[in-house]
């Protein structure tokens, strides 16, 4: 699955639609309670994630084109996907990911006759996170809003007003939690560099937007590239709508998928 950059790398209503009262809910309040009360099979949320890239002082900070499209669940996990990049490609792709297979439309390829999508074997699967901080996983989130400095009431989002949370992290106190991040370009010695992050979370507890910026070291493979800066610059920003929203993503049909291999090249 192609990535938006090669150093690089979700209301009310779901509630009531998972049998659980919008006001009075036990732990309704607690984003990592009430988020992971949405991780049920056959429901899902909507998300638009924007996100920016500094490769250096040549071409300093870029927009790209944003990722839009749903997330499913079940079993208290991600379990597929349907999101259209439109940073790739020259009219976006359409990528469905469900487990280890994904199936890719890009509509400014050609294709064999009536195939529409190429089927690729590919653990494509993307967690709720911005900036490394998953937010389907109690301990990483937790540990986020550990390093809460302010909290104000701000915007609405998806019809639900939000309280603002907003910290920085460290890579060392991320690192605890989620020990699968140690190693690449990130050494001890970038331990104590911070992502500054923002939660807006609405009186329900889920969030409503998820913001975070961040700087990674160049690294001995991709050294130089940055003309002398030494690190890349990243900022995640994430909007989620309709937590709960009845959601099954199928994969396309058979008759309109060839597989990647089968692809002349």
């Amino acid at each position: 699955m192609r990535r938006w950059t090669t150093v690089g790398t979700l209301t009310v209503t779901g509630l009531a639609l998972l049998g659980i009262p919008a006001a009075g809910a036990a732990g309704a309040s607690d984003p990592v309670a009430a988020i992971q009360r949405q991780l049920v099979k056959g429901h899902g949320v909507r998300i638009a994630e924007y996100k920016t890239f500094n490769s250096g002082p040549t071409s300093g900070w870029e927009r790209f084109k944003p990722t839009k499209g749903v997330v499913g669940f079940g079993d208290g996990e991600v379990v597929a996907t349907d999101l259209w990049h439109h940073q790739l490609g020259d009219a976006g792709v359409r990528v469905i990911c469900i487990g280890k297979r994904l199936w890719e439309y890009d509509p400014a390829e050609k294709r064999p006759k009536s195939k529409k999508w190429v089927a690729i074997k590919d653990a494509c699967l993307e967690p709720l996170e911005t900036g490394y901080l998953r937010l389907d996983t109690p301990a990483v989130l937790a540990a986020v809003l550990a390093t809460t400095t302010t909290t104000k009431a701000s915007d609405t989002y998806d019809g639900s007003p939000t309280t603002l949370h907003q910290g920085s992290i460290s890579f060392r106190q991320l690192w605890d939690v989620r020990p699968d991040l140690r190693g690449g370009s990130m050494k001890d010695e970038h331990a104590d560099w911070e992502i500054d992050w923002r939660l807006w979370i609405g009186k329900d507890g889920l969030v409503r937007r998820a913001w975070s910026k961040w700087r990674q070291p160049e690294g001995e493979m991709l050294k130089g590239t940055t003309g002398g800066q030494g690190w890349y610059g990243f900022v995640e920003d994430v909007r989620y709508s309709d937590w709960g929203m009845k959601l099954a993503i199928k994969p396309p049909p058979a008759a309109q998928t060839i597989a990647f291999n089968k692809l002349k090249h």
